[in-house]
């Protein structure tokens, strides 16, 4: 059950009321809804079930390989579980017809992998659609579309179009933002920032539909039960079925406000006590179904233990993504690898309460007061990527709010105070170090006459479950206003709540933060991230409500509610204007009809 340790995300959004080829094996699922049986495998006296319950996906993408991953659940006619290891066949075509081969192979799914299958198919063309099956037990899975990444010049004429989402609580409403990005065909690739599932059980977060299983996930079951439940849904299945995924982990796919060594919703003690079991063991039962039931690959240096072909002990999701000389998609990992104990200062706080901090929790061990997100191998695995790339577009994917938010503004001799610990003000020095490299300086703040700023850097950011526009700036208080070193994007949630507070509060977040450009608490939705040889731009589309994501049946479509633009120009690195058009429609990000007539069709 949730703890009153630290300042989670509704405490937070509260607390704002106040201020007013070739292929390898790797694994495999299914989803079932368009299976047709092929030639029927039969045990003697045993009629089978479609195995393919859970869709399929893609994921992690280079220029030249695509990971594909389904899952068999083998069962008699009548459901019952037949034990034993299942051979799954595989097929990579170049044409929805399924009729240009360009790689197969076959895979095994095991119950130490809890029959998910990932298959490694590479020697592929760089932007290039494929589509691919999978067979087993005599049936044949749906048919899915996955595209690798370019591998275009700086100054490519082209356009990458990527969806970004969070926050996606099956109690908490239907996955309306799921399937309205499935139904479009402009996207090149779909970015998950985490909260893909939650760990609450029924009635605890959200009580419009109940999931499986019923109570809160403390073992390793109960955490592949509900990626099931999750992989089953029609909606999020089919935004699978027909777009890449990168994806990355926030807090609650172990339990709310992980990090290192203990967690906000984690009782320490044996489960038959009434604890919630060994933090350490309840966090790798999390990574290991991750690891299993997304699309995502181990990283080579992560350990993984025999019989386990993708459920690695260390969970290392931080790695980068490279779209050529075009773009480098950075994903970091602020919850579980490196992050040390939140401080509990309250709020407001000043980043000295926090930077001071040490925790009182025995399992974190603290000796020295430091203020980590992200550890010190990621940090510097994070500097050096940003300071050595040569890309001309840099994408920070990113679960927590890295410019400053504040309650008051800083004036002679009175510091700031700051509202959320949960985020990078939470941990101060991380930030800081941060902001250093983007503007050129060593990390500890000392001049770098051999380093340049880094350009063109987004930051897009999940977690909160409401949309924020930042320009990125080391001191917001600054006059006249500071040079931008980045722009920041936050998105809303699929269908996790925000805070329907009409009236004021955005104004007064807005006087406080003269970096933040736009703020809208309570819609659901996503953003799409248009990026072009000439600038980035951020469109945010909303959905509704909780009341719009309650109702089973969508009632209309998304809005298109604000467009920021920020350019490539060197040393121009903030939002540059406001394009929203009070009409709905973005004719200045409008791909136009060369690249809608370039899009592949989708998977029948």
């Amino acid at each position: 059950m949730p703890s009153d340790r630290g300042l989670n995300r509704r405490e937070f959004l509260r607390s704002t009321a106040a201020v007013g080829a070739a292929g390898t094996v790797l694994g495999v699922a299914g989803c079932g809804r368009s299976s047709t049986p092929a030639n029927r495998v039969t045990m003697p006296g045993v009629e089978l079930q479609d195995p393919f319950k859970h869709g399929l996906a893609s994921g992690d993408p280079t220029s030249d390989s695509l990971l594909l991953w389904t899952r068999v659940t083998p069962t008699d006619a009548d459901g019952n579980f037949i034990s034993g290891d299942v051979t799954v066949s595989w097929a990579v075509y170049r044409d929805p017809e399924l009729t240009d081969l360009v790689t197969a192979g076959s895979a095994m799914a095991s119950e130490p992998n809890d029959y998910c299958v990932k298959v490694d198919a590479t020697s592929l063309e760089p932007y290039t659609a494929y589509y691919y099956r999978f067979s087993a037990l005599g049936y044949d899975s749906v048919v899915g579309r996955a595209q690798t990444l370019p591998d275009w010049d700086a100054d490519t004429e082209h356009r990458l179009r990527i969806a970004v989402v969070s926050c996606s609580n099956y109690p908490h409403g239907y996955f309306h933002v799921y399937k309205e990005i499935a139904d479009r065909n402009d996207i090149d690739l779909i970015i998950h920032l985490g909260d893909y599932i939650y760990e609450y059980g029924n009635g605890e977060y959200g009580d419009t539909r109940d999931v499986d299983p019923p109570g809160e996930m403390l073992t390793l079951d109960d955490y592949r039960r509900r990626h099931a439940l999750h992989k089953a849904e029609a909606d999020l299945a089919e935004l699978h079925r027909q777009f890449t995924w990168i994806t990355v982990w926030d807090d609650h796919e172990t339990t709310d406000n992980s990090r290192r060594c203990t967690a906000n919703n984690h009782t320490e003690g044996p489960i038959e006590e009434g604890g919630e079991g060994n933090w350490y063991e309840r966090k790798s039962f999390g990574i290991q179904a991750y690891f299993e039931w997304m699309p995502i690959r181990p990283v080579a240096d992560d350990v993984v233990a025999a019989g386990q072909l993708f459920a690695p002990s260390l969970g290392k999701t931080w790695r980068k993504y490279s779209a050529g000389q075009f773009a480098d998609i950075i994903m970091i990992d602020t919850r579980l690898w490196g992050r040390d104990d939140e401080s509990d200062a309250g709020v407001p706080f000043q980043r000295e309460a926090v930077r001071q901090y040490m925790s009182e929790d025995p399992l974190c061990g603290d000796t020295t007061a430091h203020r980590d997100i992200l550890g010190p191998d990621q940090e510097a695995w994070l500097h050096d990527q940003l300071r050595n790339s040569t890309a001309k577009w840099k994408i920070l994917g990113n679960q927590l709010i890295l410019s400053q938010l504040r309650v008051t503004p800083g004036a002679v001799a009175v510091p700031p105070t700051y509202l959320n610990t949960d985020a990078w003000d939470g941990y101060p020095t991380s930030q800081e170090r941060l902001y250093e490299v983007l503007q050129g300086n060593n990390p500890d703040g000392s001049d770098n006459s051999e380093a340049s700023a880094v350009d063109n850097v987004v930051v897009i950011t999940g977690d909160i479950h409401t949309s924020w526009a930042f320009n990125v700036s080391p001191n917001p208080d600054a006059l006249p206003a500071p040079t931008p070193i980045a722009v920041e994007f936050v998105g809303p949630s699929v269908t996790s709540p925000g805070l329907p507070i009409p009236g004021e509060l955005p104004n007064v977040l807005r006087t406080t933060n003269r970096h933040l450009q736009w703020v809208n608490l309570e819609q659901k939705g996503w953003i799409l991230l248009d990026l072009a040889p000439d600038y980035a731009t951020g469109e945010w589309y909303h959905i509704g409500t909780d009341a719009v994501v309650d109702a089973p049946e969508r009632p209309e479509p998304s809005e298109l509610v604000r467009v920021y633009r920020t350019p490539s120009t060197p040393g121009d690195n903030g939002i540059e204007i406001d394009l929203t058009d009070p009409t709905g429609v973005s004719h200045q990000t409008d791909p136009g009809e060369t690249y809608l007539a370039s899009r592949p069709p989708k998977a029948p």
